[in-house]
């Protein structure tokens, strides 16, 4: 949302924002999308007696996907193939529904938009989040969600994350660390586990050694 009431509406995947992304590949840096809370007559048409869906329970997840199944469908990744984008809250609802979208893009959408001659992702939508897109576990703190999503995209696209100040970082670590056996076991072992909790993230956002980076 942008402009002085909020009812200024801008997409990521429009061809204006194309800059932006060419200077984030060129710079091999991620860009992590976050939602906001609804404001103006978005609020006061979906939310307002609604209001306690506002945030996790509903208008982040809804917001974001929106974004980002939008930025795969008009074909951002197949402009810049090697961007990078970071998505919290283990997807926001996204890879529940994987086989649903994907199905109904590649058997209606993709044939429709290539009769019409329309911008459509050249590839499915599993490729794009196995190739361009990490998911990190921010508000998310469920082992078995989790097992889910690696067993879609693997571990070596899973950040740990807390999602403060929504979440408490107790919480957060209270899980990872108090539920550390099982989430071994759903990410495929010891190494999986390390690489989510912490080698992942210094490999990509390119950090050198700072202090208790091997604790």
């Amino acid at each position: 949302y942008a402009g002085d009431d909020g009812e200024t509406y801008l997409f990521y995947d429009n061809p204006a924002y194309d800059a932006f992304w060419s200077v984030a590949q060129e710079l091999d840096v991620p860009v992590y999308i976050h939602p906001a809370a609804p404001v103006g007559q978005r609020y006061e048409k979906f939310y307002k007696d609604r209001k306690y869906l506002v945030g996790p329970p509903l208008s982040f997840a809804n917001a974001v996907s929106l974004h980002l199944l939008g930025i795969m469908t008009n074909g951002v990744f197949d402009r810049f193939p090697k961007l990078k984008v970071i998505v919290g809250h283990l997807g926001e609802h996204i890879p529940f529904d994987f086989w649903r979208i994907n199905h109904w893009l590649e058997e209606v959408e993709r044939p429709l938009a290539a009769k019409a001659g329309e911008v459509f992702c050249q590839k499915n939508i599993y490729h794009y989040f196995q190739h361009n897109i990490y998911l990190t576990t921010s508000g998310h703190f469920s082992t078995i969600t989790l097992q889910y999503v690696a067993s879609y995209l693997g571990p070596e696209r899973l950040l740990f994350s807390v999602d403060y100040p929504y979440e408490t970082i107790e919480n957060g670590c209270g899980w990872w660390d108090g539920d550390a056996e099982s989430i071994q076991k759903a990410l495929g072992g010891k190494k999986a586990y390390y690489d989510v909790g912490r080698e992942n993230a210094k490999k990509l956002f390119k950090l050198g050694p700072y202090h208790g980076c091997d604790a």
